[in-house]
């Protein structure tokens, strides 16, 4: 197989995503183009590698939620794809200096990482590959007739034309309207500086989220306004500037997300019951249902690591050796009642039992005489989250632990093509608190938070918060169905990431291809899921007409790929990068090309 003069692959976006398939296909070219030539355009407005979302001029307030030395963009020798492995550091190995928390990177620094990823591994391409990088948005990309694609860019810069191309293009935004019931409105999307400090201090903001974007709005309005932070005592207490909002907070379950827990990294243990081949097989029976079928084996699989962590740590507060509960369990993988039967007659307290609704949606049922019995429980809430998530060892970890072990299950079956877009639904509907769970703040951001809430400068609404405006006051009331207070603001502040929507999506490229039906939205039950219909490990476009786009590929954002893995942000990047590939040789056979 030798490649034709002239061909091209072009990818756009050059985030995290963007650069590692630049970097698969640097690495794969020597094996699969034996030196034949082959040009590779990368085309972001910002600098490559960081892109827009880990630019290096943010505010260093900003902070990453994963650990410094978890993160790498360098696939090792354990990650299980058909391409070379490429050794490198990890964000914390090549950062110098002190992180925040004592193990968090700034996203700023996070960005000088990710840039120098990009210089490194482009710095000498293999024989015969050409890398070139354009400053540029594109706004369109159309077929020429000749089998080759159009690459459109803004600024009236020449069009590119390619053979493949690649869209790693990250979170798509949608147009939102900056005001709401005629109330001053910022959001949903990432925390924003400018629009941020156009808030006036003492202004009452009213909060929609308590997630990850909330926590980057908090750090900007009060360290960001020149609040300071203290311990006193073993506990840490704000100073306020002045120059603070009252912030006005809350969300569908109440709480904030609880923090991360403070232990070294290991590497997830395999799954015991959710094991792969145990969820394929299951799916595979006539009529399955992910819910139905394979959920059951998941949630035996979090309890499973919940109680070995407890016989192990706490053996004082169970019944039974860990030997003979074990071998229980196992038997009762499918059935709740006895499964249950054994866990109460092994471990006779409670609390020490996993309560996933409890710890889900921990005011669930809950009722507050007023706005004051609210805050006191949720700093209790934060106090013990706190706590839990302070050990070494403990219940909370094990449970993080199984949930990216079962969740890297459903990743692989996702990404393979293998789940129904049914199931996928399912299985994000059942992982949103997997997500609640695992993906907090660093604990530092935990105890500020509390801080903010003993100073004043936030009030938490309650669980089922609803906002109404009035536009005739110029205010925007939040109530919570658990407590009978009702909270007044003047500016509404969306403090969340909001799911694609076609019809409001801003990318002018991805507007010209939903238009004429070249990419379509994901539906489930006549509901648009926030993700595009894609096909196999490839992630081929699928167009209106089904038919697959094999000479395109569609990357959304992911999580960073944790070190000393067999990361599936890799073995996804490395298949999309080998395809590309592959589309360029003249007879080749594309799927000779697996993604493992």
């Amino acid at each position: 197989m030798t490649a034709e003069p002239g061909h091209a692959v072009c990818v756009i976006g050059c985030g995290p995503r963007g650069a590692s398939v630049v970097e698969r296909i640097l690495a794969n070219s020597p094996a699969l183009l034996d030196g034949a030539p082959l040009t590779v355009h990368v085309v972001d407005p910002w600098p490559p590698g960081a892109g827009r979302t880990w630019r290096t001029d943010q505010p260093a307030l900003l902070w990453m939620n994963s650990t410094a030395e978890q993160v790498t963009m360098f696939p090792g020798a354990g990650v299980k794809c058909a391409g070379p492995a490429r050794p490198g550091p990890t964000t914390g190995q090549w950062l110098t200096g002190p992180l925040h928390d004592g193990a968090y990177a700034s996203r700023a620094d996070q960005g000088r990482y990710l840039r120098w990823f990009f210089e490194q591994v482009t710095a000498e391409p293999p024989a015969g590959v050409d890398v070139l990088t354009h400053r540029a948005s594109v706004v369109d990309l159309l077929r020429t007739g000749d089998g080759r694609q159009r690459v459109v860019l803004d600024g009236g810069l020449s069009p590119i034309d390619v053979d493949h191309v690649v869209m790693a293009l990250g979170h798509p935004h949608n147009r939102s309207a900056s005001h709401w019931g005629g109330i001053p409105r910022i959001g949903p999307g990432p925390a924003d500086p400018e629009r941020l400090a156009a808030i006036a201090p003492g202004e009452r903001v009213v909060v929609r989220g308590l997630g990850l974007v909330f926590t980057d709005c908090l750090a900007l309005l009060t360290q960001g306004r020149g609040g300071q932070f203290v311990r006193r005592e073993g506990r840490l207490r704000y100073l306020p500037s002045g120059r603070e909002p009252h912030l006005i907070a809350g969300s569908r379950r109440g709480v904030p997300l609880p923090p991360r827990v403070t232990a070294p990294f290991t590497a997830p243990r395999p799954p015991r019951f959710a094991t792969l081949a145990a969820c394929r097989e299951r799916l595979g029976r006539a009529g399955a249902r992910f819910d139905r079928d394979v959920w059951p084996l998941m949630l035996a699989e979090l309890a499973w690591s919940h109680y070995q962590a407890l016989f192990a740590l706490h053996p004082e507060r169970t019944r039974m050796t860990w030997a003979a509960f074990d071998a229980e369990f196992a038997l009762f993988v499918d059935d709740d009642d006895r499964r249950e039967k054994l866990v109460r007659a092994a471990v006779p307290e409670d609390g020490d039992r996993l309560d996933l609704a409890r710890l889900e949606a921990p005011l669930s049922g809950v009722e507050f005489s007023g706005a004051q019995e609210l805050q006191d429980h949720v700093r209790g809430y934060l106090l013990d989250a706190l706590r839990r998530r302070g050990q070494g060892q403990s219940t909370d970890l094990a449970v993080v632990g199984a949930l990216g072990s079962v969740g890297a299950v459903v990743e692989e079956m996702w990404r393979g093509g293998e789940l129904s877009p049914q199931a996928v639904a399912q299985a994000w509907e059942r992982f949103t608190f997997g997500a609640f769970l695992s993906s907090g703040p660093p604990p530092l951001r935990s105890e500020q938070l509390l801080a903010l809430s003993e100073q004043g400068i936030v009030t938490f609404v309650g669980s089922g918060m609803t906002v109404q405006a009035d536009p005739g006051r110029g205010v925007v009331r939040a109530r919570s169905e658990a407590v009978p207070a009702v909270h007044e603001g003047t500016v509404l502040l969306d403090a969340y990431l909001e799911k694609t929507e076609p019809e409001r999506v801003e990318n002018p490229l991805l507007k010209a291809l939903l238009a004429r039906g070249e990419l379509v939205e994901e539906q489930v039950e006549g509901a648009g899921t926030g993700t595009f219909l894609l096909s196999g490990a490839q992630l081929h476009p699928i167009d209106a007409d089904g038919i697959v786009q094999r000479d395109r590929a569609v990357l959304g954002p992911a999580q960073f790929p944790r070190a000393n893995t067999d990361a599936a942000f890799f073995r996804q990047t490395d298949a999309v990068a080998r395809q590309a590939l592959a589309g360029n040789l003249r007879g080749a056979d594309t799927d000779s090309f697996p993604a493992t």
